[in-house]
């Protein structure tokens, strides 16, 4: 499990903080798991697509104040999630595409006298080794960006 842990500096009202965290969050489908006096737990919903807002990929995150401090511990299940999904979109294309091109290769004569065709599928499948990888790490830094704007926004709100 990723997780991802900030603090910032806070002299404000806690529960005005917690308040302004939950109008955020609670429109996204975030519910609330415990809060008292010092502390928020919420429970995310998942993210499914990198069109969704970026602090779906959290999965639990927990707001706490001390002594002249606002700290989230964010558990980034849903960012996890995304990237799992990547990884196997970009396998699956890559099995889907060879698997396609050997079978026309093998079933078509005319194809059989250029051994080169086999090489598409490669070619086809070489950008997504690089695609992939950023794709997902810009998951995973469109999640904690918006956490820090989360957790600026409470403390300035407060």
């Amino acid at each position: 499990m990723q997780f991802y842990e900030e603090k910032t500096d806070f002299y404000g009202d806690p529960s005005r903080a917690f308040d302004t965290a939950l109008r955020v969050l609670l429109p996204l489908g975030f519910e609330i798991e415990s809060q008292g006096s010092s502390y928020l737990t919420v429970k995310g919903p998942g993210m499914n697509s990198t069109r969704q807002n970026a602090l779906q990929g959290v999965s639990r995150a927990e707001f706490t104040t001390e002594r002249g401090s606002l700290r989230v511990h964010a558990e980034l299940g849903g960012v996890e999630r995304m990237q799992r999904f990547l990884v196997l979109l970009l396998l699956g294309m890559g099995l889907f595409d060879s698997l396609m091109f050997l079978g026309l290769w093998y079933f078509l004569d005319e194809l059989r006298a250029h051994p080169w065709f086999l090489v598409i599928p490669l070619i086809i499948f070489l950008p997504w080794t690089i695609i992939s990888p950023l794709l997902a790490r810009w998951v995973g830094k469109r999640t904690r960006n918006a956490l820090n704007a989360l957790l600026s926004g409470m403390a300035v709100q407060s």
